[in-house]
């Protein structure tokens, strides 16, 4: 499953790519099968003022799920897109169980 990390308005983070690489591996507990993944990070403001938005979208169980949350903290905003994330991909692999 590859992930794809844009930044906008902020520079390249190693330690931010590692804690989405880390997430999206957490989310392959909950299904196995999960498509491609893209997160956008974007700062918003001039330099470094303003908040940042963090947007996950990826494919589970052959549907586009999105997660878009915005925070002063990069790594809270992060935290928050990815709890919606997993708590909409075991909803997803709910549906699939019978």
């Amino acid at each position: 499953m590859p992930v794809q990390i844009i930044f906008h308005g902020i520079n390249r983070s190693p330690a931010l790519e590692a804690a989405v690489n880390e997430k999206v591996e957490a989310l392959r507990k909950f299904d196995s099968r999960l498509g491609p993944c893209k997160v956008t990070v974007t700062q918003e403001g001039h330099q470094t003022m303003g908040p940042f938005t963090i947007r996950v979208d990826l494919i589970s169980n052959g549907r586009n799920l999105l997660a878009t949350r915005t925070n002063q903290d990069v790594m809270a905003a992060l935290n928050d897109a990815f709890d919606t994330i997993r708590r909409s991909v075991v909803e997803e692999g709910d549906k699939r169980r019978p």
